[in-house]
């Protein structure tokens, strides 16, 4: 079982255990009903959110789920239905990625009289402990700092498999091959990811960062993969992309690590059910690009 799967488990099962132990604590005002809900809606919302997918999908479940369970979910998600907390999530997950700090971005309901401002305040960069995925053969980092974005090779570049030139070389990029950069090491190396998985290490001097356009809402959600997201080995090698020596098929190995992300501290304005709520909540990055709001 993967570090984010126990974790999602370990805290659902407390949860649960904490509203039994507590069923009988009339005598304290914090351990009502109301409250321990809330404790066991955000696991249970955790818990569904982190199965969903990796990246963009996973952050709009995610959200979703602490909109439906948690402190937001006393507040401003008990005002909206199931396809509102949905549909905001997906607003949020586009606000976090593509706007700046103050800058506002509206949302309203397609069927309900539901609406909201979500608007980046703070953004900072933070030591946090994350999960990171890596195929078998890769050797783990001490701790690097998370990148999340695609990288293009501009010359002939080899992968492997330690951050190290004496490395054992795993795969090889022609120039042009785009991919997620999943982190950078101390020593400037870059982790090549595919599907979320750490699949080896590049030098960062042969690989640059692709400047993607500013999309609209519409299509943000729509981001097409990177050239090894999206090709098997066969298909790779017709491009002259050598993945022959990675085993694509081994189940990942999840390690828990310390690294530097970036998380953003967002402000909530929601008016749903005739009244406002205002609230504000702190979302970091994961190593698979994915928002948490933590």
């Amino acid at each position: 079982m993967g570090f984010a799967k126990k974790t999602s488990v370990l805290l659902l099962s407390s949860a649960i255990v904490f509203s039994a132990g507590c069923a009988n604590m009339a005598e304290n005002e914090w351990a009502n009903k109301e409250n321990i809900g809330t404790l066991v809606g955000t696991a249970a919302g955790i818990l569904i959110g982190s199965q969903v997918g990796n990246g963009s999908g996973r952050t709009a479940a995610m959200i979703a789920g602490a909109l439906a369970g948690g402190y937001l979910g006393k507040t401003i998600g008990a005002k909206l239905d199931a396809r509102d907390r949905e549909a905001l999530a997906q607003q949020t997950q586009q606000a976090l990625q593509h706007t700046q700090d103050g800058q506002a971005t509206q949302w309203s309901s397609s069927h309900s009289d539901a609406k909201a401002t979500i608007t980046p305040i703070k953004t900072e960069t933070v030591q946090r402990e994350v999960a990171v995925k890596r195929t078998p053969k890769v050797q783990p980092v001490a701790n690097m700092t998370l990148i999340n974005q695609p990288y293009q090779a501009v010359k002939s570049a080899n992968v492997r498999n330690a951050p190290d030139l004496k490395a054992e070389k795993v795969a090889g990029l022609p120039a042009g091959t785009t991919f997620t950069a999943i982190g950078r090491t101390d020593n400037d190396w870059i982790m090549v990811g595919r599907r979320g998985v750490t699949i080896g290490y590049v030098y960062a001097p042969l690989v640059v960062q692709v400047k993607k356009p500013v999309q609209s809402t519409q299509t943000a959600a729509a981001e097409t993969a990177t050239d090894l997201d999206s090709l098997d080995v066969a298909s790779a090698a017709s491009k002259g992309i050598d993945l022959d020596a990675i085993d694509l098929d081994a189940v990942p190995v999840e390690q828990a690590m310390t690294a530097q992300t970036t998380c953003r501290t967002i402000k909530y304005d929601v008016t749903a059910q005739g009244s406002n709520e205002q609230q504000t909540a702190k979302a970091c990055q994961a190593a698979d690009g994915a928002w948490e709001l933590i």
